[in-house]
């Protein structure tokens, strides 16, 4: 994997720790919000125990979803 690859698959799971919702009928099982959260923090973590170059400063803010149509 290129270093690119693992800073985007890094940003990508601390994407996923901050602003993962299960939709609605979905949050039971493997795909619950706190548990998809946490896999994703664990794996995050992983990744830049494995490969510390990539302490990338950044900050990984909450964003609102908007609310579409039902």
């Amino acid at each position: 994997m290129t270093q690119e690859n693992r800073e985007k698959l890094y940003k990508h799971m601390r994407f996923l720790q901050n602003n993962y919702e299960a939709r609605e009928g979905l949050n039971s099982g493997p795909t619950e919000t706190s548990k998809v959260r946490a896999r994703a923090k664990q794996s995050a973590d992983l990744i830049l125990k494995k490969h510390p170059e990539l302490e990338i400063a950044e900050e990984f803010p909450k964003q609102s979803k908007s609310k579409g149509k039902k």
